[in-house]
């Protein structure tokens, strides 16, 4: 069963992902040739503050999902109906908390936006908006979580899916014919609370007890411990936010506005990969998260690894292919030549891409560990690290010394992580998955390397079929390099066993069935 819900909320998942990546992509070069790199850069840094600001939410979904698995697993409705009655209660709170600071910061976030060439009012209508649409999902959103908890994301995959065709789709017919991108942001908030009202439904029928027990409280016991948690991850939450929100805000408070739409679009594109890796990430969490209530640290060490070895080969073979195909593809089919970065930048920003892929998997058990104590310090450090060395280093190396403060600050956060893991929860020693992260890091540099030289030959410009073979090549020959490089590994024979078993449950329900 376990094995059939990650199968199905991995599908959907990465389905989602796949489709709003292609739609996107086209999204986004309407607002560039249609409202120009500027709007694309303004539109970045409002949606990185806001996010920032979103820290209100304090880690409740994360605290409460925690305690869920446990609830669930043990088919306690009182618990279960307790912690989500919390869990509605702290998000009415954050949701007036978040709209309070974020009418507070809009007379000045114009002051993040230098060269900035729109009307102050019309900064600071695109800013309400976007923080109207974050206060109403804080409003609307909550229930989500026990399908999440429960191992049923994928109709929360299915639901998001549809709103984001939608979303998009509106983007690009009524910028493309009116030119009204805070028109479009409107109807987007629509469509969002359309879709966050269904799932409420849902989930009110299918859990009706939530109803019943509506007013029950949780026990103090828990609420404490509950409590005790959101403690240490409102700080996770803030460091992680300025970890990953800040780039674009010192690009464009620093560099330019419209730079930081150049940098934007690069970003567009490491982000749909790594938003496919999350989607991987958060089909697998709910059942790492039950198999680790069994506390079999043999299996959940093997699990770690496990994961370590399938995020390394999307990561390398993802990474590669960005870093080969990335100028080409923004270049010659996607924006145009005024459009394109240096190699130089875009290998540093897909070594950072390929360096946070690879974090994943320690971040995940992590999360279902409750280790909030320690990764609240690590978390605050990382995040220290960015920001000391993202700003000393900009007005220096410019672009180069931010994304250099970024790499520092994730191989910071991955290494204290792993060290937390397996010293305070696995307590054994994390010598051969070191090793052999070092390893994957190596081979992904090397393959990196190798597909530039190749991808540099292979390519045309403005040749569609150089294009779709240069794409193969620097996608698939790392990913053949390393299946050939691990055919015979522990790793490799897991995957393979993991495989046939679902393929024989498969099998079996179809024999059955017929």
């Amino acid at each position: 069963m376990r094995i059939k819900n990650v199968m199905r909320n991995s599908f959907f998942g990465l389905l989602g992902q796949i489709v709003l990546i292609l739609i996107g992509f086209v999204s986004q070069r309407v607002l560039n040739l249609k409202l120009g790199e500027a709007l694309v850069g303004l539109n970045g840094v409002v949606s990185n503050i806001i996010a920032i600001l979103s820290v209100t939410e304090l880690g409740v979904s994360t605290a409460v999902v925690y305690n869920l698995y446990q609830a669930l697993a043990a088919h306690d409705e009182a618990t279960i109906a307790g912690l989500m009655n919390l869990y509605r209660r702290a998000y009415n709170v954050f949701a007036a908390v978040i709209t309070g600071l974020g009418l507070l910061v809009a007379p000045f976030v114009h002051l993040f936006l230098k060269d900035n060439p729109f009307s102050l009012g019309y900064v600071r209508l695109i800013y309400v908006l976007w923080l109207a649409r974050t206060t109403l999902s804080y409003l609307l959103s909550f229930r989500r979580s026990i399908l999440i908890a429960d191992q049923q994301e994928y109709i929360v995959s299915i639901v998001t899916l549809l709103v984001n065709i939608l979303n998009y789709s509106a983007v690009i017919f009524l910028v493309e014919f009116t030119g009204n991108y805070a028109f479009a942001l409107f109807v987007n908030i629509a469509f969002e609370a359309a879709g966050n009202l269904w799932i409420s439904g849902y989930v009110q029928k299918k859990y009706p007890y939530l109803r019943k027990l509506r007013g029950k409280p949780l026990k103090n016991e828990l609420k404490h411990s509950v409590f005790a948690n959101i403690k240490n991850i409102f700080v996770v939450r803030l460091a992680s936010k300025l970890l990953v929100s800040t780039d674009n805000v010192i690009v464009s408070g620093f560099i330019g506005v419209a730079f930081a739409g150049l940098y934007n679009n690069y970003c567009l594109i490491t982000s749909a990969l790594t938003n496919l890796a999350l989607a991987l990430s958060s089909a697998i969490q709910p059942s790492v998260g039950a198999m680790f209530v069994e506390k079999d640290y043999g299996k959940d060490e093997e699990m770690l690894r496990l994961m370590t070895f399938l995020f390394f080969l999307f990561g390398a073979s993802a990474g590669c292919g960005v870093y080969a195909a990335a100028n080409p593809f923004v270049g010659d089919f996607w924006l145009g030549r005024g459009y394109v970065l240096g190699r130089d930048v875009v290998g540093v920003c897909v070594f950072n891409f390929y360096i946070l892929i690879l974090s994943f998997p320690v971040a995940t058990v992590m999360g279902v560990t409750g280790l909030f104590g320690q990764e609240k310090n690590i978390a605050v450090a990382s995040a220290l690290c960015n920001m000391a060395l993202s700003l000393g280093l900009v007005r220096v190396w410019g672009i180069f010394g931010v994304l250099a403060g970024t790499l520092a600050a994730y191989a910071l956060q991955m290494g204290c992580r792993i060290f937390v893991f397996y010293r305070k929860y696995l307590n054994i020693s994390m010598r051969e998955y070191v090793r052999e992260l070092a390893e994957y890091v190596a081979l992904g540099l090397a393959e990196a390397a190798l597909v530039g030289l190749l991808g540099a030959k292979a390519y045309r410009p403005g040749s569609v079929p150089r294009f779709v073979l240069l794409v193969i090549l620097s996608g698939g020959l790392p990913l053949l390099l390393n299946l050939a490089v691990y055919c015979k590994s522990e790793r490799m024979r897991s995957i393979l066993t993991l495989l046939r078993a679902g393929s024989v449950r498969r099998q079996a329900k179809g024999g059955q069935t017929g």
